[in-house]
């Protein structure tokens, strides 16, 4: 490869990447973005674009490697692999080793063991340093993980695959194939560790990547592509069936629960969603448990535990049959599933209720003079994007609270404010990605206030009802 090939190949995979990253909003001006490294092909490459690129995404960038303790001298050469590549780049290195850790580790440990692992370790990092965590999951991943999905059984929501952007980790790489990610290494001349592991039949993934994706290939070369540009419309498809679902819940929602007549009357996939999205904060919606629960649904009588301490029943009450979902934590109802943040009223569990308008700016300083120098419940409408969600709280959020010019994990705000613990799960907010926008009882976040260019501002008034 002669150095305008390689020029030419790290010119257009870093601008591919950058208006990937922009399209899906995954970064913001001075966001700590921890790269997942394990020193294999993609995740290398992921540090060094993020480093490469760190000024034109304005953000800080710092590394973690996961020594899983499962295969000896390998693994730890593989740490040591990262940890000189993070020191010749200047990078902050957080480095977690399961055996010095005290983790046991058992007999057969598999994917799944090691991914729970992982992430647990991943969550716990990204809270201590209020940063993000960027994986290294490619559009090759993306097509293995449907293909993984489908074999196992899944529905409109599994095939939507890996998401951009979930909580406090973001994916900057799912527009690029494994082959791709391999060139950007030898074109900057950077040398990347293999997983030998990898190149055995020992877990379903690599027998999928070695079988399926190969015949899949000698159909079509472009068919990973394809599966990738299939998943990007399934999330759009169940972006929209969130909202319906969220509707379909409100029209349903009682003080108790959910009348069982208005959700049997819905379409099927609205309900399915409607379902979903009620398992999916108890535990990892799969397909069973949703089908469990439509089956309680149109029964009209039963009950489906999803863990030790949550359930849901159907119960008479009157002469209405309702879905009430069973919580050793007290009687509270669950929240409402996630919807888009679109002018209107909402009427959410626990007695929310909230209006949301957009107005002439100038309207509104003329009508509402009181808000003039507390302007927390609006915001320029033209620095929010449009695909805000209306929803309560998730694992990673943060929040910049106005004035503060501060960042702080939503957990540590609440602490910091004296919120009631039993209160917090009912809380709206609006929130992009993991960044909390507004905030029930604090208004909108820093850097969202009107100013001298402000066309349109986004209006939020609140009132609470008595009763959940």
């Amino acid at each position: 490869m002669n150095g305008t090939d390689c020029e030419r190949i790290i010119s257009g995979t870093e601008q591919t990447l950058l208006a990937y990253c922009k399209r899906q909003g995954l970064f913001k001006p001075g966001d700590r973005v921890i790269a997942a490294c394990s020193g294999g092909a993609d995740s290398v490459a992921l540090l060094l674009f993020l480093l490469r690129c760190r000024r034109e995404l304005s953000i800080e960038v710092l590394a973690t490697h996961v020594d899983h303790g499962l295969r000896g001298e390998a693994s730890q050469e593989d740490a040591r692999f990262v940890a000189r590549l993070c020191q010749k780049k200047g990078v902050e290195l957080f480095l977690y080793d399961a055996r010095r850790a005290g983790v046991t580790i058992p007999e057969h440990p598999g994917e799944d063991w090691a991914r729970r692992l992982r992430y647990a370790w991943f969550d716990e990092l990204a809270a201590r340093e209020e940063a993000k965590i960027a994986t290294a999951h490619t559009l090759s991943d993306q097509a293995e993980t449907v293909l993984l999905r489908l074999a196992r059984g899944t529905g409109l929501h599994g095939l939507g695959g890996i998401r951009p952007q979930r909580g406090v980790y973001r994916r900057p790489l799912l527009c690029l194939s494994r082959a791709e990610t391999e060139a950007y290494c030898a074109a900057l001349g950077q040398r990347y560790v293999q997983d030998e592991t990898n190149d055995t039949g020992l877990y379903a993934r690599n027998r999928v990547r070695q079988g399926a994706v190969p015949a899949l290939q000698s159909v079509n070369p472009s068919a990973e592509r394809c599966i990738a540009r299939l998943c990007a419309q399934m999330q759009e498809l169940d972006s929209w069936l969130t909202g319906e679902a969220a509707a379909l819940l409100q029209a349903a929602a009682t003080p108790r629960g959910y009348d069982i007549q208005t959700l049997r009357e819905a379409e099927g996939p609205v309900l399915d969603a409607a379902l979903h999205s009620l398992v999916a904060p108890v535990r990892d919606a799969e397909e069973k448990y949703v089908s469990l629960l439509r089956f309680l649904v149109l029964k009209g009588e039963g009950a489906l535990q999803l863990t030790a301490d949550v359930s849901y029943r159907v119960q008479k009450y009157g002469g209405d049959k309702q879905l009430v979902r069973i919580s050793a934590a007290g009687a509270l109802p669950p929240p409402a599933p996630p919807q888009p943040a679109l002018p209107g009223v909402y009427r959410l569990p626990g007695g929310y209720v909230l209006s949301l308008q957009v107005e002439k700016y100038e309207d509104f300083l003329k009508n509402a003079p009181i808000f003039k120098k507390d302007l927390t419940c609006c915001a320029d409408y033209a620095k929010i994007n449009k695909n805000v969600l209306l929803r309560t709280r998730r694992p990673g959020d943060d929040y910049r609270p106005c004035g503060r010019h501060v960042r702080k994990t939503l957990k540590k705000y609440y602490n910091e404010i004296a919120v009631p613990t039993a209160e917090r799960p009912l809380l709206p907010l609006l929130a992009d990605g993991s960044e909390v926008l507004w905030l029930w009882g604090s208004g909108f976040a820093e850097g969202l206030a009107p100013d001298d260019y402000t066309r349109e501002v986004l209006i939020i008034r609140t009132e609470k009802t008595e009763g959940t």
